[in-house]
């Protein structure tokens, strides 16, 4: 018979059973759409192509600076100067772009303000990059020079959002930071630079620097020792990334002697595009959660299988006498056994067809959830050749594994007890260790290492909500803006944002407000290395580094954090007043371990005026809720002032309610203002927990579909071997048994089965834990909670999916028992 004939077999034997096909490519569906789906996300963050020209000869470049690698961030963006000098020196490339992300503009659509993104780029970062306007053109050398005019090439998910997919906006200007920006191209779908997570809404030319940026971003934009910048180079024709090192690290260290102050210790290092697109800082936490949903996911479809298998076990006990016939009549075993998987490859690649509609709705769906940093991205999710390929190698893949331990089991009969219509010998052992049991043991453990993977998340999840920022969130509201984008002068910014305290403490319901430069666990402070009283300002390794943030007076106790010596800014902090800092605890002990930090002063790289230190305030959570202690420090924002600032306001028990109105009269001082993150405090905090929140989410679902899966498949085959045993349960019944010693044989070989798949599954739970404990907050890769809660669990789903057909087996009748045959 030949393959074509197999398959015509197996689909007129698969309607003949039609309940069984259905469960069958039902489970596997899902089992396989779950797969596909996260291999959809895994693919469009590592493997999917960047829209670029040969990406393979693409490398980003960073620095290393070995003082900050000690604090675990290895690879570092650039200096300006540095940049343009690699790209002036290095001979092993055609040709370098330099370039700053994330520029925050302003920009009016519609009579509408917002605030968007842009990238400022070298004129030749197209050219490098090998990327094609699909209509207008890209930047030009000429635009990148000092009073060239201002133009913008759009990102073309920021045009279909914004403008509707109108192709006459190219051409046409739109104003941004009060300055008029011909827009001059649009960018090819799915290019957002030489990253693959995030991307700018627009770029706009170096040269316009002065036009963009704000704050020290503009005031140390030439500044050597600012890393602000990020580097791309294309490597030329037979030109091997050893070589590219080696010219990087000798220039590195001629740098570091013409620039000692700035370049101390650092040198550059390239990395190829398609190994750097994320961050390499991150690559390895987005490797691991990969890594884990890939797991999770495959340990549900492994379970599927499991199940399918029992299925077809259960199946061939009903087909032993048609294959004993065809044995008889001459057929091979090789010949059975390739029918048999022909039949459970049929239902595989039926499964794997419906999968990949349950993974267009599941991929869709994750794509909702996404972080708050990817909402405006243009990062796809395509179903490419890649995605394809896995869905159909995984539906071949399954169909072998469900289907091979029954094709063998099947191909060889009795054929004497068969043939004589006896019934014979049970097929299938019932040893401890029978090909049934052992996928029961292989189901318990696959579904107990998938459910201790969520409870450790949700152990984690309930860590992170449980940790104290450091500051009272409660009846918390909080709106950002920036008046620098509208070009204000210093005066008048000042003036400004002493009127939007008055009009949001004078609005009813607000019991107080104050402003910060910085957000916390979203935009953390602003990095600066400080120099205290005794040491070399012009030795950079004797810099420490900190986080500022420049407040007004009232901030502390706006936000309830206490000072825990000295004082707080009072009315003696002005202007034109010696400069004064509030450390937190962690700066304190940094800057000046063993001693008393009040009084004493220190200096900020590039700045000559000192700051005394009046005050130590109790630590908090900037950036993340689990980040170890961090050194912070509190500036006036009378004296380093920021147009770009956040309110933060006090309400009564409704901050929800009190907000509409706060936005209403902050928009009324200056209706061209964007005003951006109009908030109460929880939804920072939603953000920040939306990793573990969403992690647990996900990976408690597909613990629950393996759980259930499981408990189906216990169920399944404690059903069959009391549907086998029932002579053997008459003749217990009638020699004397009792009804609760027949239930309590089937629990207890059930729960030995279980207990044996348990005691695997938490030896492999243990070594996934400890790949996955730098994922988690606050909890350890043994945390006898997760492991010990998890397996009580799943032996009692196991056991209540067992005491069903164990109650079945307790009321058979011994006379109707003794007759079955």
């Amino acid at each position: 018979m030949s393959f074509p004939q197999d398959i015509r077999y197996a689909l007129r034997a698969l309607r003949k059973s039609p309940g069984f096909a259905v469960v069958a490519v039902l489970t596997l569906a899902l089992g396989i759409g779950a797969n596909t789906a996260i291999f959809t996300v895994v693919n469009a963050v590592f493997f999917n192509p960047m829209p670029v020209e040969n990406a393979e000869r693409l490398v980003n470049i960073f620095t290393i600076d070995p003082a900050v690698s000690a604090r675990n961030f290895n690879f570092l963006p650039l200096s300006l100067p540095n940049g343009q000098d690699i790209a002036r020196e290095i001979q092993a490339f055609s040709g370098v772009t330099v370039y700053t992300r994330g520029v925050p503009v302003s920009m009016t659509i519609s009579g509408q303000p917002g605030q968007f993104f842009a990238d400022a780029v070298s004129g030749n970062y197209f050219d490098v990059l090998g990327v094609h306007a699909v209509m207008g053109r890209t930047f030009r050398a000429e635009e990148d020079r000092e009073g060239a005019a201002p133009v913008a090439v759009l990102s073309y998910g920021f045009w279909q959002r914004q403008f509707a997919g109108n192709p006459h906006v190219v051409g046409d200007s739109v104003l941004l930071n009060g300055q008029r920006f011909a827009i001059i191209g649009l960018a090819p779908r799915g290019f957002q630079g030489p990253t693959t997570l995030g991307g700018p809404d627009l770029w706009v030319t170096m040269s316009m620097h002065d036009q963009i940026f704000v704050g020290l971003q503009k005031t140390m934009f030439n500044e050597r020792r600012f890393l602000g910048y990020s580097a791309t180079g294309r490597l030329k024709d037979g030109v091997t990334m050893e070589q590219a090192r080696q010219q990087l690290r000798i220039l590195g260290s001629s740098l570091e002697q013409a620039f000692p102050a700035a370049n101390k210790g650092r040198t550059f290092i390239p990395i190829p595009l398609l190994q750097s697109g994320v961050n390499p800082n991150f690559r390895d936490f987005f490797t691991r959660a990969g890594f884990l949903l890939m797991t999770v996911v495959g340990l549900v479809l492994l379970i599927a299988c499991a199940n399918i298998a029992n299925l077809l076990l259960s199946r061939a006990a009903g087909r032993r006498r048609e294959i004993s016939i065809r044995l008889a009549m001459g057929a091979t075993r090789w010949r059975i056994i390739s029918q048999l998987l022909t039949e459970s490859t049929v239902l595989a690649i039926a499964g794997g067809g419906l999968g990949l509609g349950l993974a267009v709705v599941g991929r869709n769906l994750l794509w909702k959830f996404r972080p708050p940093f990817l909402v405006g991205s243009n990062l796809s999710l395509p179903l490419d050749w890649r995605v394809l390929v896995f869905n159909l190698c995984i539906a071949l893949a399954t169909g072998v594994v469900f289907g091979l331990a029954p094709a063998l089991q099947s191909s060889r009969p009795n054929l004497v007890s068969e043939l004589k219509e006896r019934t014979g010998n049970e097929m299938y052992s019932s040893r401890l260790f029978g090909v049934r049991n052992i996928f029961i043991m292989a189901q318990v453990g696959l579904s107990l290492v998938s459910l201790v993977g969520a409870g450790l998340f949700l152990l984690s999840l309930r860590n992170a909500q449980q940790i104290d920022p450091g500051f009272d969130t409660h009846n918390l509201g909080m709106i950002t803006f920036d008046v620098n984008s509208l070009n204000y002068e210093a005066s008048r910014v000042k003036e400004f944002e002493r009127r939007v305290l008055e009009v949001v403490e004078s609005t009813p319901g607000v019991h107080g407000a104050t402003l910060s430069s910085a957000m916390p666990l979203v935009n953390g402070g602003f990095g600066r290395s400080v120099f205290p009283e005794g040491r070399d300002p012009n030795a950079s390794r004797n810099g420490m580094f900190g986080q500022v943030d420049s407040v007004s007076a009232d901030y502390l106790e706006t936000m309830h954090i206490p000072i825990v010596r000295g004082q707080g800014f009072d009315s003696s902090v002005r202007e034109d007043s010696p400069r004064v800092v509030i450390l937190n605890e962690a700066a304190a002990h940094r800057f000046f371990p063993d001693l008393d930090p009040i009084g004493k002063r220190f200096k900020f790289f590039g700045d000559d005026a000192w700051v005394q230190v009046i005050g130590v305030a109790r630590d908090s959570k900037y950036n993340t809720l689990g980040e170890d202690p961090t050194p912070y420090m509190y500036l006036s924002l009378l004296q380093y002032p920021a147009g770009a600032v956040t309110v933060f306001f006090r309400t009564g028990p409704n901050t929800q309610s009190v907000l509409p109105t706060v936005r209403e009269r902050v928009q009324a001082l200056e209706p061209n203002l964007p005003l951006t993150n109009v908030w109460p405090i929880g939804e920072v905090f939603s953000q920040a927990l939306w990793a573990p929140t969403f992690a647990a989410s996900l990976l408690g679902l597909f613990a629950t579909v393996a759980m259930l899966l499981c408990a189906v498949g216990i169920y399944g085959v404690v059903s069959y071997s009391v549907g086998q045993r029932v002579r053997e349960i008459g003749v217990r019944l009638a020699l004397g048994a009792q009804p609760r010693d027949v239930l309590l044989m089937v629990l207890r070989q059930s729960a030995v089965t279980m207990g044996i798949g348990l005691g695997a599954g938490l030896v492999f739970a243990f070594g996934l834990a400890r790949l996955i404990v730098s994922l988690l907050y606050g909890v350890s890769a043994n945390s006898p909670v997760a492991f010990s809660a998890t397996a009580l669990v799943l032996a009692a789903v196991g056991l209540l999916a067992s005491y069903i057909p164990a109650r079945r087996a307790a009321k058979v009748d011994p006379m109707v028992a003794l007759h079955y045959e």
